[in-house]
């Protein structure tokens, strides 16, 4: 399946899994989710790393995986709280500062070719969000949460892509949720509801289980692409998360909104474009 394919089926289970979040914070506090979602997660996991017999390749990475692991429990609580605090739209918009600075991370410390193009067109992607949220947008204690989540996801995100090189990506995603289930635990305990309710513990499982698929894809097709070419694609979210707020939210969509997401959808299909030509080209060429 094509990278490109599996960042916009990510943005599509990442934005799903926004909305649970925000529905389910009705019942229980958004911080006491992280835990299970990450908890859950371990066990949905576990039987196809153990049947694979998954292993890690390098013991430097440990320290990078234990790194990893404690920036992304801070981005999930981070993320998962502010969900619940502001609308599900600005929430999405302020996370689309995350594919940016990974963008012009990769650059900076993967020394990956400057698409000039791409570049562009992520600032102009980037830019649109700011415009969508900004007749909205208020310092909210959920706007600042959104935005530090933001810069500690991208930093995150540098670290799966350099540990990719090694690992698999069960091995970075099984790492991960073990790791964050203590750091989600210890801030879960101030604020515990016991989800005595099968509605809510069904709502639980299908917040780990679609977290769980958004993060494979998204991992998967990072470690199979450049990031300069996938980052822009991770502004789709904007889309999903609209739609979803609007049927389920009642959150409306604007004149701005609608023009703004319909650039944000011409500046992927741009990049596809250009990707996919760029590949057909390598696949002519002979290799020299």
């Amino acid at each position: 399946m094509s990278p490109l394919v599996l960042i916009t089926l990510s943005c599509f289970f990442f934005s799903i899994l926004a909305a649970l979040i925000k529905f389910n914070s009705t019942f229980i506090h958004p911080i006491e989710q992280a835990f299970f979602r990450n908890i859950l997660s371990i066990f949905i996991l576990l039987p196809f790393f153990v049947r694979k017999k998954l292993v890690i390749n390098k013991k430097g990475n440990i320290k990078y995986l234990i790194l990893r692991g404690l920036l992304g429990g801070i981005t999930m609580i981070l993320l998962f709280w502010s969900y619940a605090l502001i609308p599900l739209s600005q929430a999405m918009s302020i996370s689309f500062s995350t594919p940016l600075f990974m963008y012009f991370g990769s650059i900076i410390f993967f020394r990956e070719k400057v698409d000039k193009q791409n570049t562009l067109l992520t600032c102009v992607g980037f830019l649109l969000t700011l415009v969508i949220i900004r007749p909205d947008l208020s310092l909210q204690l959920g706007t600042f949460l959104a935005i530090l989540a933001a810069i500690t996801h991208a930093t995150a995100g540098l670290l799966v892509k350099k540990l990719s090189e090694t690992e698999t990506v069960l091995t970075l995603m099984l790492s991960m949720v073990i790791l964050m289930t203590p750091i989600t635990f210890i801030p879960s305990i101030y604020v515990w509801k016991t989800p005595n309710s099968v509605n809510i513990q069904i709502l639980l499982f299908s917040i780990a289980l679609v977290a769980t698929l958004g993060n494979y894809f998204w991992t998967k097709s990072i470690s199979m692409e450049k990031l300069t070419n996938l980052m822009p694609f991770d502004f789709t979210k904007l889309i999903f998360a609209t739609l979803l707020g609007f049927i389920f939210f009642d959150e409306k969509i604007d004149l701005v909104t609608l023009i703004c997401g319909s650039g944000l959808i011409l500046c992927n299909t741009l990049i596809a474009t250009k990707i996919n030509k760029n590949e057909k080209i390598k696949t002519i060429l002979p290799n020299n």
